[in-house]
């Protein structure tokens, strides 16, 4: 059965169970730092002393503080003051240890060394560090029988309602700073429910102080955030509308391109009218010739003349031809007096060409 419940209360070998604690141990450990010890809220308190006039006394962080007067609207605790002689001390060295387990530490002590039945015996404690890394833990042990019985003797308290604290000697106290050992079991729960309800208080106002400075801090992103989205729902808005408008800017850049490219074609392509003028021009009247093959700006012509290369120096001599040359030898056949010939040549667009070649002047025929 031990086996089943405590794999039930397991998980990847942790033990469940003492999450609870161990959670709270941590919480007490960082209320304890120097930082957050300001959480822990003081806790006003009437100190009856058998014999002498109630004292006023600000308790915190175990140390009670002489005050001359209490705060308006203040209800303080009442406790009554037990003297060193009517409890039995001990002292104890132990190690560091957690709040819970100091305690069981401390009870297991005291059901050990206590003249006291177990249902009459109440204690207190209180731990100091130590200079060697050690708890030096002063506990005192009383008889609740005799307690109660020297409350009601000396002051009508109730035990249910003041707490209990073992004071040091009339020097000590008298100075107005030390540190009470608070006996168990009787009403000190009153004043740890105040306590607790003022740390609850200042951590909602800490929690709050974050919150607004989160907000202060988180504030400006957010509106930017807000102002960059408002942008962004626009500019879709806008580009929603302007959809059609950039169609029709989109179809008209197309149609401008096909027209500079059609224009470009245009301008490389060489008209007929003015080649054949400047041929006609050029070629002499004993050479005619067979075909002319236009490619481009390049120009093919077939022929025979007497003298090719004669040819070839008058075409190239010609206002906007370039590169003329022979394609091919030029060849003779036997017993005839004229050479057959290939000659290629580029004619200039600017002045042959379809768009400017009704523009350009002709040249005067020879003679």
């Amino acid at each position: 059965m031990s086996s089943q419940s405590s794999s039930a209360t397991s998980l990847f070998g942790l033990d469940l169970a003492k999450w609870p604690s161990q959670w709270r141990e941590a919480g007490e450990f960082l209320l304890g730092l120097p930082l957050l010890r300001g959480l822990n809220p003081g806790v006003y308190v009437r100190l009856i002393q058998p014999g002498a006039a109630p004292s006023d006394w600000l308790l915190r962080h175990g140390h009670a503080l002489r005050v001359a007067a209490l705060p308006k609207a203040v209800s303080p605790v009442e406790a009554f003051a037990l003297s060193r002689d009517s409890v039995l001390e001990r002292r104890l060295r132990l190690p560091r240890l957690a709040a819970a387990d100091l305690q069981h530490a401390v009870e297991l002590e005291v059901a050990g060394i206590s003249p006291f039945p177990a249902d009459d015996t109440v204690f207190g404690f209180v731990a100091l560090p130590a200079s060697d890394g050690a708890d030096q833990v002063d506990v005192v042990i009383a008889s609740r029988a005799q307690v109660t019985a020297a409350m009601r003797q000396d002051g009508a308290l109730a035990p249910d309602h003041a707490e209990v604290w073992v004071t040091p000697d009339a020097s000590q106290t008298a100075a107005g700073d030390f540190a009470p050992l608070i006996l168990r079991g009787f009403g000190e729960s009153r004043r740890e429910a105040l306590v607790a309800r003022g740390r609850r208080r200042s951590l909602g106002w800490v929690l709050l102080a974050v919150l607004l400075l989160a907000g202060i801090l988180l504030t400006p992103t957010l509106f930017a955030r807000q102002r960059a989205i408002q942008a962004q729902t626009a500019f879709d808005d806008l580009q929603r509308r302007a959809a059609p408008q950039m169609a029709q800017r989109q179809a008209a850049v197309e149609r401008a391109d096909v027209l500079r490219n059609v224009g470009e074609i245009v301008r490389e392509q060489l008209a007929l009218a003015p080649l054949l003028n400047m041929l006609t021009t050029a070629v002499p009247d004993g050479a005619w010739l067979t075909s002319l093959r236009l490619e481009g700006r390049k120009l093919v012509l077939n022929g025979n003349a007497d003298d090719a290369a004669a040819l070839v120096q008058r075409l190239a001599s010609q206002p906007g031809v370039s590169d003329v040359r022979l394609a091919s030898p030029a060849t003779r056949a036997p017993g005839d007096s004229k050479e057959r010939f290939i000659i290629e040549l580029t004619a200039d667009p600017a002045r042959y060409g379809v768009a400017l070649g009704a523009s350009a002047q002709p040249a005067e025929r020879r003679p």
